[in-house]
């Protein structure tokens, strides 16, 4: 299994939108929070955000099997507007002799039943094109290559419930969790992971809970490696150089990767 994280960044990216700040400047820029998952010729995506059109031609993927989508907010799920586009059959700008064949592809959606309510309420004209599955926490979809877990995140939002997943293939398992403000519990099935993409408060701003208890929140999934997501130095006014290296909690660039 081969894991990329597409995206490190926090809900406005790095550099902040129009933000001339010395940590702004000086850092390389941070997409909204993405993962790809490689295994056995299946491709999946975990979390939908705004640049995903941008992070997939990156890694030259052009097919995926499924992407699974961990709550509605704008940095985790506004890019279904994109993957609309490539799912439309023709595109409603262009004109009759325009070559289509990169349009009208297979997008499947897994998510929340609210995400889903959300997605009627909002972009119902995307249920037309994309198909949209519901999975509830703790169940299980996958194929021979993959077995995808669900489970509940605290984000401390009611109005945008969120799932973590957690991805299983060739013995490696990988536990995407990119947004929690608490952790009580943490289900077995996420124990003991290969690897753990968590929350960026961890480093020190609080993005949502506090930092030491999500410290202490990441420990209790015990994971052999735990990688931050949600990473921005203009929020926590630290140069890169600043953050990797002082805790057990690593940081990536956009499309770093590791195999499992």
């Amino acid at each position: 299994m081969r894991v990329t994280l597409m995206g490190t960044g926090d809900a406005v990216g790095v550099p902040a939108p129009l933000c001339d700040c010395e940590y702004c400047a000086a850092s390389e820029r941070r997409r909204r929070p993405a993962a790809l998952v490689e295994a056995g010729g299946r491709t999946l995506v975990l979390d939908i955000g705004p640049d995903i059109a941008s992070q997939l031609h990156e890694m030259a993927v052009y097919d995926v099997d499924a992407f699974f989508a961990t709550h509605a907010h704008f940095d985790n799920y506004w890019g279904i507007n994109e993957l609309n586009q490539a799912a439309m059959d023709t595109h409603v700008r262009n004109e009759a002799d325009f070559d289509h064949s990169t349009f009208g592809k297979e997008v499947t959606v897994y998510g929340s039943r609210p995400v889903r309510t959300f997605t009627e309420d909002t972009f119902p004209h995307i249920l037309d094109h994309v198909e949209y599955v519901p999975i509830e926490p703790d169940e299980e979809v996958g194929t021979d290559e993959f077995a995808v877990r669900a489970f509940d995140l605290d984000h401390g939002t009611n109005a945008f419930p969120t799932q973590g997943y957690a991805v299983s293939a060739g013995g490696s398992t990988v536990v995407y969790a990119p947004d929690v403000d608490s952790v009580d519990a943490v289900p077995d099935f996420c124990t003991g992971a290969d690897l753990l993409f968590f929350d960026g408060s961890v480093l020190g701003a609080e993005f949502h809970g506090d930092a030491d208890d999500l410290r202490a929140g990441a420990r209790r999934f015990d994971a052999d490696r735990v990688v931050a997501t949600n990473v921005s130095e203009h929020m926590l006014e630290r140069h890169t150089d600043d953050l990797d290296g002082r805790s057990e909690f690593e940081v990536w660039s956009d499309f770093d990767q590791v195999a499992l």
